[in-house]
């Protein structure tokens, strides 16, 4: 969410909803660390003062939520050209239930339990920070309790769903082996 703009991207999730019927799953999270230095200035976002590019995507996921309810984002123009829906401006197409379809890409437990909160679900992987001396399915464990302990605690009726993937990196030369091949018989999980 460090490169979107919230507001367009809930446009175009409603209309991939609709175009598929109710079926879209969206997985949508922070990003990956940087290939690049500061990556999200090239597209023009630029965390607020005093908030990390965390906290810029945490932010434009919120709007982006929010936007999927329909809440809408601005005043209409009271002498608009053409008539315009009583209320506030939302974002169209509108696509009913998308919004319970949305999965958080968590790398922690802190940010699994953000995610409980606001009624995303969870989507675990390798891709989780190094939290503890545990072994890393144990810290994955721990990040799941602890997502569905906040979503009981935020009320939320609808049961929470999980999903728990792994990067699979086929090795077809010595330069994949490099970068990617195990390390001195590490099991080559990521952890960190």
């Amino acid at each position: 969410m460090r490169y979107e703009n919230p507001l367009y991207m809930a446009e175009d999730a409603g209309a991939a909803d609709l175009i598929s019927q109710g079926r879209l799953q969206l997985g949508i999270g922070r990003g990956s660390p940087e290939q690049v230095i500061d990556g999200w200035l090239y597209f023009g976002y630029e965390p607020r003062e005093g908030e990390t590019d965390a906290d810029m995507a945490r932010r434009s996921a919120e709007t982006f939520l929010d936007e999927l309810q329909g809440q809408g984002f601005a005043q209409t123009n009271p002498h608009p050209m053409f008539p315009n829906p009583p209320g506030m401006l939302r974002v169209e197409p509108y696509s009913e239930g998308l919004r319970e379809r949305i999965w958080w890409g968590s790398g922690s437990s802190a940010t699994a339990v953000w995610a409980a909160k606001l009624g995303m679900n969870l989507q675990s992987s390798t891709l989780k920070d190094h939290e503890s001396n545990d072994p890393f399915h144990l810290q994955q464990a721990v990040q799941i309790r602890a997502y569905r302990e906040a979503w009981k605690e935020a009320g939320h009726t609808r049961t929470p769903r999980v999903s728990v993937s792994r990067s699979i990196f086929a090795l077809m030369d010595d330069r994949d082996r490099m970068y990617f091949g195990g390390r001195g018989g590490q099991s080559g999980d990521h952890v960190g």
